[in-house]
C-alpha cells in the first residue's frame, strides 16, 4: 500500500466516523422523543484486490478503506409512558399507526359553533407515535399533527376519522323484569310496592323517564295475591287488578309454591296462556310524552322455580318476617345524554363516552404492517412512507384472531418513548472519537513520511 493509498484509507476512516457521530448525535438528540426510532451505523470494509502473477511486488495489495451507512432500527420496541390520556395508546410488538398528513384545515362558525374541516394527503403514512387527541374539529391527531386513520368495526380500510359528538339517542322501554318470593305467611292485606323507571324515546338523563309500578297485594286466599301496575302520563295510569295464584302441590304439574296462573278483567292487559313451562308475560301500552309504549311485565315461567341467574321469576314461600325476598327488577330501555369524551381500548376500539356511563362503538384502530419494517422511508415527524424494500402495508385488527398481518397489541393511556439508550449512545460517541482521533493520526503520519521522501530530493 503505497502513502497515497495510506491516505485514501485514512481519509474513508476518518468519514465513517464522521457519520457515525452524526448518527450518534441524532440518537442523542431524539433520546425524549416519543415514537423515535434509534438510528444505529453498519461499517464495511472494502475489498483488498490482490495482484498477482508478473507484478513487481507479488502479493502486494491495493489499499482498502470503510464505509459506513444508517442501519435503521424500525421495529425496534420502545419503553412505555403512562399518560392517562383516554386517546392515548401504544403498540407493543408489530404494527404501526395509520395516519394522514394534512393539506387543508379549515375553521368556521357553523350556526354560532365553531367546527374544523380538515381533509388529509392521499399518501398514507405509519407512526408509532400515539398521543392522540381530540382537536377543535373533533379529529384524532397526535402532537406532530398528524391524523389518525380508523377503520369501520370489523372492517380494515382506514379513513379519515371525525369524532361525533351528538347526543346518543335514547332506547324505549320495552321491557320489564321482576324477580320475587313472595311471602305466603303474609297477613292478608299486606301491600309491597316497586317501582323501576322506564324511558320513553325522548329519555335523557333528566327527561324522559317515568316510574313503572307494580303493587302486589296479598289476597284473602292463601296461595292468591293481586296485582296493579302503574304506569302512564295520561289515559289510563293503573292497570289491574290481575289475581296471581301459587299452586298449592294439589294441581300436578304444578309444584307447590310456583306460580301457577294470572287472569284479569282488564281489557287493557294482555296476559300469556298459564301453561307449565310457558312464559308469563302481562303486557300493556301507557302512554308516555303523547304517545302509548307497549311494555312487557315478564315473571319467569309458570310452574318456574327460583334461579339466582334469570332476569326474572316469581315464587310464593314462607320468609322470616313475612315480606317478599329474592327481589330484583331490571328494565330493557336507556336515556339518551350527552357526548362526554372519547377513549381507546386494548382492542383499538375508539369508544364514545356519554355523560350517563352509556358508550358505543363504530370505528377501531387497524395496524399496518411490513415485510422488512426497517426498510421503510423516514420522513420528518417520527414518521414512515412504505417503499419496495419495506413492502406494500397489511393492516390488522387487534381482535382479530387469524391475525395474518403478524400485529402486536395495544396498551391503553400510553405512550411509547424512544428506543434511544443513551449511555450506550455515549459509549458509541466515545468510540467514534477515538476512531475519528486514530485515523487523523494515520493522515498525520503518512502525510509526514511524504514530506520526508519529498525532503530526500533536495
Amino acid at each position: 500500500m503505497s502513502f497515497f493509498g495510506a491516505l485514501g484509507t485514512a481519509v474513508l476512516g476518518v468519514n465513517a466516523a464522521a457519520t457515525w457521530v452524526g448518527n450518534i448525535s441524532d440518537n442523542i438528540a431524539n433520546a425524549t422523543t416519543n415514537g423515535y426510532k434509534e438510528v444505529n451505523t453498519a461499517f464495511s470494509d472494502l475489498v483488498n484486490n490482490k495482484l498477482l502473477g508478473d507484478s513487481p511486488v507479488i502479493d502486494s495489495t491495493k489499499h482498502g478503506g470503510v464505509t459506513a451507512s444508517a442501519r435503521f432500527e424500525n421495529r425496534a420496541q420502545g419503553g412505555y409512558l403512562q399518560t392517562y390520556q383516554t386517546t392515548n395508546v401504544a403498540v407493543t410488538g408489530a404494527g404501526f399507526f395509520p395516519v394522514g398528513r394534512p393539506t387543508s384545515v379549515v375553521d368556521r362558525v357553523v350556526n354560532g359553533e365553531s367546527d374544523r374541516t380538515v381533509q388529509v394527503d392521499d399518501t398514507t403514512y405509519y407512526t408509532r407515535l400515539g398521543d392522540f387527541h381530540l382537536d377543535a374539529g373533533n379529529y384524532l391527531v397526535n402532537s406532530n399533527g398528524y391524523y389518525l386513520l380508523a377503520s369501520a368495526t370489523g372492517s380494515t380500510n382506514p379513513q379519515l376519522l371525525k369524532v361525533d359528538d351528538s347526543p346518543i339517542d335514547a332506547i324505549a322501554t320495552t321491557e320489564v323484569n321482576f324477580t320475587a318470593n313472595l311471602p305466603a305467611n303474609a297477613a292478608a292485606g299486606a301491600v309491597s310496592r316497586y317501582a323501576v323507571a322506564v324511558n320513553d324515546a325522548t329519555a335523557t338523563a333528566v327527561s324522559g323517564q317515568h316510574d313503572f309500578e307494580v303493587v302486589w297485594t296479598k289476597g284473602a286466599l292463601a296461595n292468591e295475591w293481586q296485582l296493579e301496575i302503574n304506569a302512564g302520563e295520561t289515559g289510563q295510569t293503573n292497570f289491574g287488578p290481575m289475581t296471581v295464584t301459587f299452586a298449592d302441590g294439589t294441581t300436578p304439574p304444578f309444584q307447590s309454591g310456583r306460580l301457577q296462573s294470572i287472569t284479569t278483567a282488564d281489557g287493557a292487559v294482555t296476559l300469556s296462556p298459564s301453561t307449565a313451562g310457558g312464559a308469563a308475560t302481562i303486557s300493556i301500552s301507557p302512554e308516555f310524552s303523547g304517545a302509548a309504549q307497549p311494555i312487557t311485565l315478564n315473571l319467569g315461567n309458570f310452574n318456574g322455580g327460583f334461579n339466582a341467574s334469570a332476569t326474572s321469576g316469581l315464587t310464593q314461600y314462607n320468609t322470616p318476617d313475612g315480606t317478599p325476598t329474592n327481589v330484583d327488577y331490571t328494565q330493557d330501555g336507556l336515556p339518551g345524554a350527552e357526548f362526554k369524551n372519547v377513549s381507546i381500548d386494548a382492542a383499538g376500539q375508539i369508544i364514545y363516552n356519554y355523560a350517563n356511563g352509556r358508550t358505543q362503538t363504530e370505528f377501531q384502530i387497524s395496524l399496518g404492517n411490513f415485510r422488512e419494517p426497517d426498510r421503510l422511508d423516514r420522513v420528518d415527524d417520527t414518521t414512515f412512507l412504505s417503499t419496495a424494500a419495506s413492502g406494500a402495508v397489511r393492516y390488522g385488527n387487534i381482535d382479530d384472531p387469524d391475525n395474518e398481518a403478524g400485529i402486536g397489541k395495544l396498551i391503553p393511556t400510553t405512550v411509547e418513548q424512544s428506543t434511544v439508550d443513551v449511555a450506550e449512545q455515549m459509549t458509541f460517541l466515545v468510540q467514534a472519537q477515538q476512531a475519528y482521533g486514530m485515523n487523523s493520526q494515520v493522515i498525520t503520519a503518512a502525510d509526514e513520511m511524504l514530506s520526508r521522501l519529498i525532503d530526500l530530493k533536495r
